[in-house]
């Protein structure tokens, strides 16, 4: 990106930048509708009620996520910006394996917690069951779209947006068309979902890193010193994200336990049907 050319065609470098992160943003949105479908139409309100009860864990994954790449990239784009192409390809491999490394960690940690959470949230029955089948794959899933979204702040840094959005299209497709098979035909329940999640999610890391290693000018796969006090700027920069990710974590962890306690399955079902129908108004 030259900076003249940004300075005279302001406007124009804005819609370059906001209509594919824009349109990234609806075709996530679309996936958790498709989800909220299949799993509605193929299992039934228990199997709602599942996924909408592990919702604060996708929270988690992403506050910690956004709190490390966005940290990463501003510093990464800075580094860039001065000239110091030595410094920001080490922040960008720093702040990747961090993002691998404490998701991966995570995983580790909340599988040992989906049990105390049901207790906790007084869940049984078939709704635990579906709980601990849809998390039990999403722990190796999270990880993966945490990386995705990653490396994707960085594709943006590098100037192209719209790779990005070409991956998160196949990634959207993919998703539909294996949720369908395997719900639809193979009969997976919300197994089937997660399966789709992680195998859409897998396909789109092959994408990024074949970006990376083949097309990237700027961003290197590479070797780095580990800096604490660029972990620490990131930590710094990147708080006021996860800031607003946990606050979400916490509020719908509180909203499910309150639901469940008094209405039950059929309130937590509803409840995750009322979220589908706002995704639904937004566009």
């Amino acid at each position: 990106m030259n900076l003249e050319n940004i300075q005279r065609n302001k406007v124009k470098t804005i819609l370059q930048f906001s209509i594919p992160s824009i349109i990234a943003m609806v075709l996530t949105s679309l996936i958790t509708i498709v989800d909220g479908f299949f799993i509605g139409n193929y299992v039934g309100k228990e199997g709602l009620a599942a996924v909408n009860l592990g919702l604060p864990i996708v929270y988690l994954y992403l506050a910690l996520g956004l709190m490390i790449s966005v940290g990463g990239v501003v510093i990464a784009g800075m580094a860039l910006g001065s000239g110091d192409n030595r410094t920001c390809n080490s922040v960008f491999n720093q702040t990747m394996f961090t993002v691998i490394v404490l998701t991966v960690l995570l995983s580790i940690v909340v599988w040992f917690c989906l049990n105390p959470m049901l207790r906790v949230l007084h869940a049984d029955g078939d709704v635990a069951v579906f709980f601990k089948d849809y998390y039990g794959i999403m722990l190796v899933q999270l990880p993966v779209m945490v990386i995705n979204s990653s490396y994707g702040m960085f594709i943006r840094g590098e100037g192209k947006p719209q790779y990005f959005m070409q991956v998160n299209i196949l990634n959207v497709l993919l998703n539909i068309f294996l949720d369908y098979l395997f719900v639809r035909w193979f009969g997976w329940g919300v197994k089937g979902i997660a399966l789709a999640s992680l195998l859409a999610g897998a396909v789109t890391l092959v994408c990024i890193l074949y970006f990376f290693l083949k097309k990237s000018s700027v961003y290197k796969l590479g070797r780095f010193a580990f800096s604490r006090m660029v972990c620490k700027d990131t930590l710094l920069n990147g708080s006021s994200e996860f800031i607003g990710e946990i606050s979400l974590s916490i509020s719908m962890f509180a909203y499910n336990f309150v639901i469940l306690r008094n209405i039950g399955i059929e309130g937590v079902t509803a409840f995750t049907i009322v979220g589908i129908l706002l995704l639904y108004s937004v566009w």
